[in-house]
């Protein structure tokens, strides 16, 4: 058997390092897609609580909860965080303050692919800390979705001790969940629907730009 010339092999070797060589330098050309932080997955929604920047700043947190104890988000002035839900129907608390914990109700009906904002702002009000603003999308003009949502920066914080402190907090803030929800309950169309947000008010994940 005839062995290969060794400037044949030599040669085999430098022509797969310079496809190689290409390869990774085409690859490197190609720009990668960036995923915007607010677009929901195509089987999921999002729901992004957003709190606007006050110039004083406040230095009560606000907690998203579910029903299961668990938090979605956390807020601190100035922060915005997005939380990935199931489609459907959710009951979620705004929790506020520590002793004891103020509870504000919400509803969430979501439908997948779709993204929704809600705004949170601080108030002079014992009972109703926080205002609740829901962002609808037949509401904006041209049914864009909000610019102010894009500009301020997203965060990520560390939820599991959220969901700790309020394991902690569990009997009070159950105590307090159970009286506003009889509110709720016993409350008008007209107040719940203003604190509700529906399935039609999102943006599906082709009209959520990215920041």
């Amino acid at each position: 058997m005839k062995s290969r010339p060794r400037g044949c092999l030599r040669t085999a070797g430098l022509l797969v390092i310079a496809l190689l060589s290409m390869t990774a330098a085409t690859e490197a050309q190609i720009p990668k897609a960036v995923e915007s932080p607010y677009a929901a997955p195509p089987d999921q929604a999002r729901v992004v609580f957003s709190r606007p920047r006050r110039r004083q700043a406040s230095n009560v947190t606000y907690r998203i909860v579910n029903h299961a104890g668990r938090c979605l988000a956390v807020l601190e002035d100035g922060w915005q965080m997005g939380a990935t839900m199931w489609p459907g129907r959710h009951m979620v608390m705004v929790v506020t303050g520590t002793a004891p914990p103020t509870i504000q109700l919400m509803e969430l009906k979501l439908s997948a692919g779709k993204t929704y904002v809600v705004n949170l702002r601080s108030r002079v009000h014992m009972k109703s800390p926080v205002r609740i603003q829901i962002a609808r999308r037949a509401d904006q003009p041209l049914e864009v979705f909000p610019p102010a949502v894009v500009k301020l920066a997203p965060v990520d914080p560390d939820l599991r001790r959220c969901t700790e402190w309020v394991s902690w907090k569990r009997s009070k803030i159950e105590t307090r969940a159970e009286q506003v929800k009889r509110k709720w309950d016993e409350a008008g169309d007209e107040y719940r629907g203003a604190l509700t947000v529906r399935r039609n008010d999102g943006w599906t994940a082709t009209e959520v730009p990215a920041p």
